[in-house]
């Protein structure tokens, strides 16, 4: 009896306590990655937003700047109606381009890109979307362009761009 109290006082054994610390080390590890992903896809979300907005306010433009053929060159940012989180100029600067947090989004001829920064750094992927109304290319809807990480194609596909092309254009 005397054996069992003295048991119960001593607490755990080095041996359990280091079992539970390698236990929870391998949750905590694989936690981690699964956060990680949910950060991206939450930011993927936020430039594909971004990429839209942007893109609805270029056709907005050309529907009430225009006439029929008379509009050939892209508008600028300072000529279009539209406010984006965290907005701030490029750099260099561009008439054609606006950063967010995350992103650098771009005004090209016929469709809009969001190109995702780490820092001043290009990073995994670029989203682009096409419009309906303006432009010569005859694409519409959106893409993700996995840049040369392999994490930049698997968020393209977990995103839902599962068809990808050699160029690592991805499409839904």
């Amino acid at each position: 009896m005397n054996t069992t109290l003295r048991r119960l006082k001593a607490g755990f054994t080095l041996t359990e306590l280091m079992a539970v610390v390698i236990i929870v080390g391998i949750l905590a590890a694989v936690a981690s990655g699964s956060f990680k992903k949910a950060i991206e896809r939450s930011h993927f979300s936020e430039g594909l937003v971004a990429a839209n907005t942007v893109l609805g306010a270029v056709e907005r433009y050309y529907a009430e700047s225009c006439n029929e053929g008379s509009c050939v060159n892209r508008p600028t940012m300072a000529q279009l109606d539209v406010s984006l989180a965290n907005q701030r100029a490029c750099t260099p600067a561009s008439n054609y381009c606006a950063k967010t947090k995350y992103f650098e989004i771009t005004i090209q001829n016929g469709y809009v890109d969001a190109v995702r920064m780490k820092g001043s750094k290009t990073g995994d992927y670029t989203i682009r979307v096409y419009p309906e109304t303006f432009g010569s290319n005859q694409r519409t809807g959106d893409e993700c362009i996995a840049n040369t990480t392999p994490s930049g194609k698997d968020l393209c596909i977990s995103m839902g761009y599962a068809n990808c092309n050699s160029s690592n254009h991805c499409y839904k």
